[in-house]
């Protein structure tokens, strides 16, 4: 019925805590690396204390484990 046709969904990005180097099962997710890491800032502060400058030190290495799946 479609023949011919390609469909293309948006490739996720994830980054997990454990990549990260936490003891913990959550994966931040989205759409883009920035929604990731607004989905990764708030996760680490609420769940595991870190402050808004915790979260700024961490910046390159979380950057540097998000997954394009």
């Amino acid at each position: 019925m479609f023949k011919g046709y390609e469909i293309v969904l948006p490739a996720m990005k994830t980054l997990s805590c454990r990549d990260a180097g936490c003891d913990c099962d959550y994966i931040a997710k989205g759409e883009t690396g920035e929604d990731v890491m607004k989905d990764a800032a708030q996760h680490g502060m609420k769940e595991h204390g870190k402050t808004e400058q915790d979260m700024n030190q961490m910046k390159d290495n979380l950057i540097g484990a998000i997954h394009t799946s």
